[in-house]
């Protein structure tokens, strides 16, 4: 199957969900659910407990919906504080598959594969403790490079290129890293961000599809036309990707095309305004 990318259309989706962000227009006037804005009660916010519950949930953000799971890992704070403590795992626990580990985590957290996000959690708290005293934070200040610190995020477990960049995203946008660099990292897609560069045919198949399309397979190539086409309007991908984020969990999934920025766009968005219009018109 021969994809064709439409590179002007590429710039055209990505100025204007950068533009409705900034602007807080329709569904993107709703940001509590970025997971920049997921602080649990009894942590102060920008404390190195709030970036500790950041660094741990962050990881367990995959194959699950993230809202679920964001509040899972509040109730545990709320329950277990400690657990959040790269050293209170390492004293407690005798190792990454301690049987009381993953009860607790397990049955709180929420995550896909509990014995795995365990697993994870033992061995991200000893590397944490290893190289960075225990805190995220010397992490984020250990390089002004984006692109050593993207790096330096995959390094532990469960931090792929999605996860790790929306790790990055965090980071910068909460002010613990400052970094330069961003325009060489690519942006973190994910089979929604592939979905919406179909349904606004960035990528558009030159002959009729039998069949659902593997979004998944086209990932990578989204990443790299996403960031072409930031680095080319000359802005960094940090809001676009919060855009995209929203828009694909909140608005493609809730089918709230009405209200996203890209329904005169979207071909899915104009199919459901067509179909809003043909009933007002009709209605008596």
């Amino acid at each position: 199957m021969h994809i064709n990318i439409d590179m002007e259309r590429a710039k055209l989706v990505v100025s204007t969900v950068h533009n409705a962000f900034r602007n807080k227009e329709g569904l993107l006037s709703e940001t509590n659910d970025l997971v920049e804005n997921q602080i649990p009660d009894g942590a102060e916010h920008l404390s190195k407990e709030h970036i500790r519950f950041l660094f741990y949930t962050v990881a367990n953000d995959h194959g699950v919906k993230s809202l679920r799971m964001y509040a899972r890992a509040k109730e545990l704070f709320l329950k277990h504080p400690n657990v959040f403590d790269p050293f209170w795992i390492i004293k407690n626990f005798s190792s990454a598959i301690d049987s009381g580990l993953v009860k607790l985590i397990g049955e709180h957290i929420g995550a896909r594969y509990p014995r795995e996000a365990t697993k994870n959690w033992y061995l991200n708290s000893l590397k944490l403790i290893e190289e960075y005293d225990g805190d995220p934070r010397e992490l984020f200040r250990s390089t002004s490079d984006a692109r050593v610190l993207i790096k330096r995020i995959k390094a532990f477990r469960g931090y792929g290129p999605k996860i790790g960049g929306m790790l990055l995203r965090a980071a910068i946008g909460l002010g613990f890293a400052d970094v330069n660099g961003l325009e060489d990292v690519l942006v973190p897609v994910d089979i929604h961000d592939s979905r919406i560069t179909f349904f606004t045919e960035i990528l558009k198949p030159e002959e009729n599809i039998e069949g659902k399309i593997d979004y998944y397979a086209y990932v990578k190539k989204v990443q790299k036309i996403l960031l072409d086409s930031c680095n080319f309007l000359e802005i960094n991908w940090l809001d676009v990707d919060r855009a995209l984020w929203l828009i694909g969990s909140r608005g493609c999934v809730k089918k709230r095309c009405t209200e996203c920025p890209l329904k005169n766009i979207c071909i899915v968005g104009k199919a459901v305004l067509n179909s809003t219009e043909h009933k007002l018109r009709f209605k008596f």
